[in-house]
């Protein structure tokens, strides 16, 4: 599900105007994990395109081990990917310390596969197609909402 013309990236834009008058928009990095090349492409164009900062990912494992785990101030990750899934992926990052937080999408929404993710902490459980203004508005809240010491750009990461 896309959206039509200027007026809703236009409406986008407007919802972050606070964000970007505080510095939020680029303080925060935004994390992308899905094995789908045109949808994790397809989110991070339009997050950049409001001033968001964002990092993909394509797989759990290679953001797992990647540097920027401890930048990350909010995670967007796909439910169903090869090798760890979305919901691995969440429990991995609490075993080890990592107080981010997970926003899951899928295209293949189960009653069960929705309260594991409620179950782990998830802040929001979106289906596909995704509105990435939808989308848009969750990251929002996350960050707005996020306790003071996950809102500080750069912050230290936990120790592994």
């Amino acid at each position: 599900m896309g959206y039509v013309g200027r007026s809703r990236h236009t409406h986008a834009r407007a919802g972050l105007a606070d964000a970007q008058e505080t510095g939020l928009a680029q303080a925060f990095t935004i994390c992308i994990v899905d094995d789908d090349d045109d949808v994790r492409e397809s989110i991070s164009s339009f997050f950049r395109s409001v001033g968001l900062r964002v990092v993909g990912f394509g797989s759990a494992e290679t953001f797992l081990s990647s540097a920027t785990i401890a930048e990350a101030a909010c995670l967007i990750t796909d439910l169903h990917m090869p090798g760890m899934d979305g919901l691995g992926l969440h429990r991995e990052l609490l075993r080890r310390g990592v107080d981010v937080p997970v926003i899951v999408m899928t295209a293949y929404s189960t009653p069960e596969a929705r309260a594991e993710a409620r179950h782990l902490g998830a802040a929001a459980f979106v289906e596909k197609p995704v509105d990435p203004e939808i989308l848009l508005q969750d990251v929002e809240t996350v960050l707005r909402d996020a306790p003071a010491d996950n809102r500080e750009p750069n912050r230290p990461g936990p120790q592994s």
